[in-house]
């Protein structure tokens, strides 16, 4: 069998893809990128870059757009988390909750003093 890329060398090999014979100067490298353990030719080889580039172009322009789309809506959430009437709820909502918990504090403080009170009364 004559190599059907380079049409000079005979050969025993076989491309996995395409099933054409290829010679030993016609097929990829083994690379550590691309690990074959099969024959492959070099116009199969391409081919296969060439798919590899428009899958690798698509989920570019498919990360992009989700990223377009989350600095769009973490703007948003930073423009509303920092108008003022916003600032001014969560102070006052922190106020509240440090009043209510000083309230509770008191409380407890004033059972602790009742329970030790009673204790020391019945003696």
């Amino acid at each position: 069998m004559i190599c059907h890329v380079c049409e000079e060398n005979k050969t025993d090999f076989t491309c996995h893809i395409c099933g054409e014979p290829v010679c030993e100067d016609c097929c990829v490298v083994p690379t550590y990128h691309n690990q074959l353990d099969y024959a492959l030719c070099t116009v199969c080889e391409e081919g296969n870059q060439a798919r590899r580039m428009v899958d690798y172009e698509k989920e570019a322009t498919i990360q992009e757009s989700i990223a377009t789309k989350k600095k769009a809506i973490q703007d948003k959430r930073h423009a509303t988390y920092w108008k003022p009437e916003n600032v001014e709820k969560r102070r006052v909502a922190k106020a509240e909750r440090k009043r209510l918990q000083a309230e509770q504090a008191m409380q407890r403080l004033e059972q602790a003093f009742k329970i030790v009170g009673d204790m020391f009364r019945g003696k």
